[in-house]
C-alpha cells in the first residue's frame, strides 16, 4: 500500500467557495454559501484548506474563529473520497498550532452526538466532552457535544 501524501494546508479564499460548497454537500445539514461567504469577512475567523498534493483539489477544510485566548471550531469536513486518511488530523494540527501562537487558553467546538470518529479524533487531541445541546442538530435532528480542549503551557 503506498503512503498517502501529506495535504498542503492553505488559507480559503472567496475564489475557493464554488470548490468548498461542493464538499459541503457530502456532509449532513449543509452550510449554505452566504454562511461560507460570511465566515471569510469574520474579524476574528480562520479558515484553512487541505488540498491534494497531486491535483491541488480541496479535500478538507476547517473554520473557527479566535477571540482573545479562547478558540472555537466551527466546522471541520474532509471530502468522501478522503476520509480516514489522516486528513482531518492535519487540519486540526494546523489550527491547533495557530491557536498555541495566538495564546489561546481554551478551544470548544459542538459536534453531531453520533459522530464517533469526529469525538474519537478530538477525544485523541486533548478535547474532553463539557456538555449536551439537547435537539441541537436539524437534518437530521440529532443532540449535539460540547467538547473542550485546555490548552497548558
Amino acid at each position: 500500500m503506498n503512503p498517502i501524501p501529506t495535504p498542503h494546508i492553505t488559507a480559503m479564499t472567496r475564489a475557493d467557495l464554488a470548490g468548498v460548497m461542493a464538499l459541503e454537500q457530502q456532509n449532513p445539514g449543509p452550510w449554505l454559501e452566504q454562511q461560507l461567504a460570511g465566515e471569510l469577512i469574520q474579524a476574528f475567523g480562520w479558515q484553512w484548506l487541505a488540498k491534494d498534493p497531486a491535483d491541488n483539489a480541496i479535500i478538507g477544510y476547517v473554520i473557527g474563529r479566535t477571540v482573545t485566548d479562547e478558540a472555537e471550531i466551527l466546522k471541520i469536513a474532509v471530502a468522501e473520497g478522503h476520509r480516514r486518511q489522516g486528513v482531518a488530523q492535519r487540519l486540526l494540527d494546523h489550527a491547533l498550532a495557530a491557536m498555541r501562537a495566538a495564546g489561546v487558553t481554551s478551544c470548544f467546538l459542538e459536534l453531531r452526538a453520533g459522530n464517533f470518529a469526529a469525538r474519537n479524533l478530538y477525544g485523541k487531541n486533548g478535547f474532553v466532552a463539557s456538555g449536551l445541546r439537547k435537539g441541537y442538530y436539524s437534518s437530521p435532528g440529532e443532540d449535539a457535544l460540547v467538547m473542550t480542549k485546555t490548552f497548558v503551557e
